[in-house]
């Protein structure tokens, strides 16, 4: 391997050659052994409506659906918001809605896109843009979830009342348009996800989201790649059967498309069905893509945080893929611009609290677990999205030790950086490459590093 095939992606520039010859020609760079890939799908029209047609599962067929359920109101298709990459939206939107309207003769009136923003804040136009794909916006009636507003009572589970939004509750069919992919909680994201928190209410959010908390960080489970076991997963598999037994009540019907993008942004994987079932399938073909091996667990990683690299928020998923791969007391570079700053309000304001406690301790590794406590019992009391991360990037300096979460970045001003455990490194004025060098002449020595560009990987080692 030459060390001008390593590469980073920091917003749209890419870097490589950072990584010395030597580490490589020494047996110290421990490289990600991709898994095989799986043929492209490049007949995306054929291999749509096959998905439609033989669904997965106990679903009936869209055609026979349309049918029997659809009485001339609307067809809602989810889609996910503009935190998420949204390759497989921009290429299979277009298609969707081509085939309702020519195979199933759904007027295009009555064709209603749901942006499932969740708790997060509404989409902007450049955004919406990037999510639905050039021009999108124009020829569909949009709909933008908002969690405090238009929503509507569906049931009860374990005595919370459970609401969806009013623009998908009153369709007549429900198509969620879905990718699965790693999800540092969730385990894996796609299907209900789409549904719970995609188009719930606060409240419903907040009460899924609480399961994701134990005594020393998340939960036994609650980790990339985890569905079975995993108190969130098992949270949402009660609440969408809610929904989705009272949509049926009232002849409503939803069919999933459930869809896999590789690692090189090829459509890989698509097909459609029952809710649940469709994720879990494609859930054990995911495994076939994503999930990456190194020989041994290294003492640094570098953690690319790719597209989600826009703001601190999103690029905390980098780093929790990074804690999956680095050794105990092992040191996290992570790399990543982070234009938008902080990117959640929420999760600024705990780490102050969390830091502010972290400061009264000379033993920071006592005084890490005191803060893993504090921020704990505060989400527990007064739980709102974004408050997770603290909790998160606290167990996982728990697990490195003080000292070793480090960062690359432009967007954080000065002013804020005690709020974070990370040590800031090198001049926002020097280029990427330079300051990874540097960083890299201090740190490296005789250590073992491997370098993750994605954070939907979910990594093994043979340790």
């Amino acid at each position: 391997m030459k060390t001008d095939e390593i590469i980073l992606t920091y917003g749209n520039e890419t870097v490589s050659g950072f990584i010395p010859q030597k580490t490589i020609d020494n047996g110290k760079f421990m490289p990600l052994i991709l898994p095989k890939k799986l043929p492209v799908i490049k007949n995306v029209k054929e291999a749509l409506l096959d998905a439609l047609e033989k669904p997965i599962g106990i679903q009936k067929p869209l055609s026979q659906i349309v049918k029997e359920n659809y009485k001339g109101g609307d067809v809602a298709i989810i889609t996910d918001d503009h935190d998420r990459p949204n390759t497989h939206t921009k290429l299979l939107l277009p298609v969707l809605i081509d085939l309702l309207l020519t195979t199933y003769h759904v007027p295009l009136t009555k064709i209603k896109v749901v942006i499932a923003t969740g708790t997060h804040r509404p989409s902007t136009d450049e955004e919406i843009e990037k999510i639905l794909g050039k021009g999108m916006r124009n020829k569909v009636n949009l709909v933008i979830h908002k969690c405090k507003e238009n929503n509507v009572e569906v049931g009860k589970v374990a005595g919370q009342t459970i609401k969806i939004d009013s623009a998908v509750f009153n369709s007549d069919i429900i198509i969620p348009l879905t990718d699965v992919e790693n999800h540092y909680f969730a385990g894996i994201a796609g299907g209900p996800k789409a549904i719970c928190p995609g188009v719930c209410d606060m409240d419903t959010i907040r009460y899924e989201h609480l399961h994701m908390f134990g005594s020393e960080g998340f939960a036994k489970n609650v980790d990339l790649g985890i569905i079975d076991g995993n108190p969130i997963f098992e949270t949402k598999v009660k609440i969408v059967k809610t929904i989705l037994e009272s949509l049926r009540k009232q002849g409503k019907e939803v069919y999933t498309i459930v869809s896999i993008i590789d690692t090189e942004d090829d459509l890989v994987y698509l097909k459609g069905g029952e809710l649940f079932e469709s994720h879990l399938h494609a859930a054990e073909v995911l495994k076939n893509v994503w999930t990456v091996n190194v020989e041994k667990r290294p003492d640094i990683v570098i953690a690319g945080a790719s597209v989600w690299g826009v703001n601190l928020y999103q690029m905390g998923k980098a780093t929790h893929c990074a804690y999956n791969a680095v050794k105990k007391s092992g040191i996290i570079l992570n790399v990543a611009p982070c234009h938008q700053s902080w990117g959640n309000e929420e999760f600024k304001g705990l780490m102050k609290i969390g830091m502010d406690e972290l400061n009264k301790y000379s033993d920071k590794q006592t005084g890490i677990k005191k803060t893993l406590e504090v921020v704990i019992d505060i989400v527990k009391k007064d739980f709102k999205i974004g408050k997770q991360k603290p909790v998160d990037i606290f167990q996982i300096l728990n697990f490195v030790g003080w000292g070793n979460l480090h960062i690359i970045q432009d967007g954080i001003p000065e002013s804020d950086e005690h709020l974070l455990p990370f040590v800031f490194w090198g001049d926002k004025t020097q280029p990427v490459k330079e300051r990874l060098n540097s960083w890299l002449k201090k740190y490296l020595d005789d250590k073992t590093i491997s370098v993750i560009n994605n954070p939907g990987y979910l990594v093994k080692s043979s340790e």
